[in-house]
């Protein structure tokens, strides 16, 4: 008998702490939300990204189809300082109706550009450092859709593979779902080696200082 409830109090004993040991991850762990930060930015040396915002995005039930009204919100603002703007498009899309940049954004200014990279890393071919290199941009803002795919790979290798300061507006991206969007500005906090490059603010809590 005594044998029978020590045993019975060992099974209780292994059967609590497996599960303490196997508790959720989400039950006491939360991913980083960095507090936004108003930034005060050089123009010479700053450009814009607006990621993946085509055409499509005129449909309503794309996701990003909620953010490019808030990017074109603030076009003016970039505009006005002469910051250089890259757009990127997939290669996938050309010669479709989805093949443009988003038709609210249109016409570009001369230092605006479309790109069409084969990937989610718009470094991807090298024309898009060739062209940040030759306006001696140092700082990036990254925009676009979605958080996880274009925006994340984008800047990711931005900040690690080439050296770039990246200040990323958390209004400035969406994704599918809010763990999508949660899981990437998480990832931008802990990047071995390169957290310290990215910087978190809003699209109006971003100003310029005046060209000399």
């Amino acid at each position: 008998m005594q044998r029978s409830v020590a045993a019975l109090s060992l099974i209780f004993a292994l059967v609590l702490l497996l599960s303490v040991g196997f508790e959720s991850p989400t039950a006491s762990v939360q991913p980083n939300r960095p507090t936004p930060q108003a930034l005060t930015l050089d123009p010479a040396t700053t450009a814009l990204l607006v990621l993946d915002l085509s055409g499509r995005c005129s449909d309503t039930t794309q996701v990003c189809n909620r953010l490019v009204p808030v990017i074109q919100r603030s076009l003016a603002k970039f505009r006005e300082a002469n910051v250089p703007t890259v757009y990127t498009v997939s290669l996938e899309a050309i010669g479709t109706p989805e093949g443009q940049v988003w038709s609210g954004f249109q016409p570009l200014r001369d230092n605006e550009m479309v790109l069409y990279p084969d990937g989610t890393d718009k470094f991807r071919g090298g024309e898009l450092d060739d062209f940040l290199w030759q306006h001696g941009v140092t700082t990036l803002i990254i925009t676009g859709a979605s958080a996880n795919n274009a925006v994340l790979y984008t800047a990711s290798s931005a900040a690690r593979n080439y050296g770039y300061d990246v200040v990323i507006p958390l209004d400035g991206t969406v994704a599918a779902t809010t763990y999508e969007y949660d899981y990437t500005i998480h990832q931008f906090t802990v990047i071995a080696s390169v957290g310290s490059k990215f910087r978190f603010t809003t699209l109006d809590q971003i100003s310029f200082t005046d060209r000399p």
